[in-house]
């Protein structure tokens, strides 16, 4: 269907709907009874799949609409019929979900990625219908499982999709909060997370030499995982403070440490002054505990009389 005659479709849709919802305000309709929008839907549905089939299969985008109006006027249905549990709103997930499966079908090679929003609309669908059965908690958690492993098989069917990683181990990761919190970990919830979410990053990594950036938001999670796992087996006692802030911060030198060793193959030579930096700040934290703040100008000294001493000495001679 051309453009413009989609365009007189919705146009013409909008002022029909505009236009009984404004003669009922003024009172010159009564209210609509659901099975008035129940037959109303069902129409402007039929009336959106003929003008895909006689436009060609291939303009799937005329399908959400087609599809999205069937599904409110059967979730109507079911409405009228007593249904008044969560499964009412599974019609409308799947009505969604659909034009994205015949997109993939058109066009398997191009539209791979509608697998993924029709994947997620499927499961929740699904989910839906265990809302009255299972804790909220597992059904958060399912949902976001749900999401990451539409990425996660990206990765495995294409393994040059590295990036795909990262989203799928985020959203575990992310899965992962309303579990713990079921099982009574709140206290370990922050570094479950920060580690899991550090993972794909590290897999990234190892996976490729080139890949050494990776390392660095890899290394900072997993520093901060660990200092918030002390902290927390501390119950934030005055102790756990400057061991936290000492095992984050030397985390994060040992990470500029690594990458600086891998000099000679990537360009990672500035990483000494990172990690010389917060190794200083790592000993600052364990020698002046609590009065860290207080001790930055000097930290900040010591970094720069190293970066002087590092520009000012005598470059071998090859």
């Amino acid at each position: 269907m051309k453009t413009r005659h989609a365009n007189f479709l919705w146009g013409f849709v909008l002022i029909l709907a505009g236009g009984l919802f404004l003669a009922q305000n003024l009172g010159y309709i009564p209210v609509l009874s659901e099975q008035f929008w129940m037959a109303a839907f069902a129409g402007i549905s039929l009336v959106f799949f003929v003008a895909y089939f006689l436009s060609g299969i291939q303009n799937w985008g005329l399908l959400f609409p087609a599809c999205i109006f069937g599904g409110l006027a059967l979730t109507i249905f079911l409405a009228t019929m007593g249904r008044t549990s969560s499964t009412l709103g599974a019609p409308i997930l799947l009505a969604v979900g659909l034009p994205f499966i015949v997109a993939f079908a058109l066009d398997r090679h191009n539209n791979w990625w509608a697998l993924i929003p029709a994947w997620i609309m499927i499961v929740l669908a699904a989910l839906i219908a265990l809302v009255d059965i299972l804790p909220a908690e597992v059904i958060g958690a399912l949902v976001l499982f749900a999401i990451a492993i539409p990425f996660l098989v990206i990765y495995l069917v294409d393994r040059t999709r590295k990036w795909a990683l990262i989203p799928g181990g985020v959203l575990a990761a992310i899965g992962v909060i309303p579990l713990t919190a079921l099982l009574g970990g709140e206290e370990l919830i922050g570094s479950l997370v920060l580690f899991v979410i550090a993972a794909p990053f590290f897999v990234v990594y190892f996976w490729s030499k080139e890949n050494w950036w990776a390392l660095i938001p890899a290394g900072i999670l997993a520093s901060l995982g660990l200092a918030l796992l002390v902290a927390g087996l501390g119950h934030f006692a005055a102790w756990t403070i400057p061991v936290m802030n000492a095992i984050m911060f030397l985390g994060w030198g040992i990470t500029f440490l690594a990458l600086w060793l891998r000099r000679e193959s990537q360009p990672t030579a500035w990483a000494i002054y990172p990690a010389v930096g917060l190794g200083a700040a790592s000993l600052l934290s364990l020698v002046v505990g609590s009065l860290l703040h207080s001790s930055w100008p000097i930290l900040l000294i010591v970094g720069g009389g190293l970066r002087l001493w590092f520009s000012l000495r005598p470059k071998k001679i090859a």
